[in-house]
């Protein structure tokens, strides 16, 4: 039986009050943002019945295995590197490692277990692109999954996983993560993690599916930015309707939070939030709750920079098949997303790792979710 547990301080949070300044007088940025896509579908996982379960977990190692991670991590990396962005924001940077008890029992799921983070800093330095990693919030972390195979008695392998939101800085580029103060700090103090979040009984004990946000301080041109990458939940986990809340109070915390943070800032700083929203300008409020949608709730202080571009694309985002083999592209639906504090006077901005010719060698997309890049400048 799948529950939601939720810890919020409080029914709903404020918005927040997010003030634009009187800012100098042009200044410019490239930022982008990736989801890295784990390479499974957790639904089934999330769904199963305890009879289910251990067949759902090895579905889904099976599907990371075939999803090629270093394949598709290099084509995610070569894209960062053909545009240079000053900053990154990466969502979906899992580490999966596997410890044997049976012989020979993570070799049936070869492929899977890696470090994504790893990958991405040597796929980079392989193309010659010089990034920093910034900061790191580690959210949802699974140190011990037993794994049982058939015909093997007792779990033939413990697997560990652990998913992260990372922002990467170009070398040239003057960054420091940001301590934002919040009611759950990340590990080790480096961004927030939301006090709204699923807790999924599993027939092996509850799991916790962390998301938060993560932030650095960054210098480019001689102007001040914070820099703001987060994962927000899905609109719903299955058919738990209750889930909905999840979301719109995630985005209700991190606009209060980022302007609490920006009010007593003691030098003001353009602001730019970028990451996987999980919600877009087509989302509508969901029963039982009818909170406002996290899209709209942070439209109410920041600017979609994609709306200030020129011509009218629809900017889709999302999302790929599970297994990545689709053609034409399916993207139908527009949520990673850079907004900004105060607007940008003009963006140029593309989707980017959507079409056909993006696809690896093996006929994959880099990722379920498109990347997007955005050029900013401001007055």
């Amino acid at each position: 039986m799948k529950k939601i547990l939720l810890s919020v301080a409080s029914t709903l949070l404020s918005f927040g009050c997010l003030t634009a300044y009187a800012g100098p007088d042009r200044a410019d940025i490239k930022i982008m943002t990736q989801n890295q896509y784990l390479g499974a579908d957790l639904g089934p996982v999330i769904a199963a019945t305890p009879a289910q379960y251990p067949f759902a977990i090895i579905n889904a190692l099976q599907s990371i295995a075939i999803n090629n991670i270093p394949e598709r991590i290099a084509s995610l990396a070569e894209s960062i590197a053909d545009r240079q962005p000053h900053l990154v924001a990466l969502q979906e940077v899992y580490a999966f490692q596997c410890t044997e008890v049976s012989p020979g029992a993570c070799a049936y799921f070869d492929g899977a277990f890696n470090d994504h983070l790893a990958l991405t800093e040597a796929a980079l330095s392989n193309l010659g692109s010089d990034y920093n990693v910034v900061a790191v919030l580690q959210n949802l972390t699974i140190p011990v999954l037993p794994v049982f195979l058939p015909g093997i008695t007792g779990p033939a392998m413990i697997v560990s996983v652990i998913d992260r939101d990372v922002i990467l800085a170009r070398a040239d580029v003057d960054a420091s993560p940001a301590i934002i103060p919040c009611a759950r700090p990340g590990p080790g103090g480096i961004g927030c993690q939301y006090q709204a979040v699923a807790t999924v009984t599993t027939p092996l004990g509850e799991i916790t599916v962390e998301r938060g946000f993560v932030g650095a301080h960054a210098a480019v041109d001689g102007e001040n930015y914070l820099f703001v990458n987060t994962h927000l939940e899905v609109r719903m986990l299955g058919s738990n309707v209750e889930s909905t809340v999840l979301q719109p109070l995630q985005a209700s915390e991190l606009n209060a939070t980022l302007g609490a943070y920006i009010a007593h800032s003691p030098e003001p700083s353009r602001v730019i939030l970028a990451g996987d929203f999980n919600s877009g300008p087509a989302s509508v409020p969901l029963p039982p709750f009818f909170i406002p949608p996290a899209y709209q709730q942070l439209s109410f202080a920041f600017t979609d920079t994609w709306t200030l571009r020129p011509g009218n694309a629809d900017g889709f985002t999302c999302c790929e098949a599970a297994d990545l083999l689709n053609a034409p592209s399916s993207n139908d639906e527009r949520i990673d997303i850079v907004f900004s504090l105060p607007a940008p006077a003009k963006v140029k901005a593309n989707v980017m790792d959507a079409e056909l010719t993006d696809k690896t060698i093996s006929g994959l997309w880099p990722s379920d979710h498109a990347s997007v890049i955005a050029e900013l400048t401001y007055d």
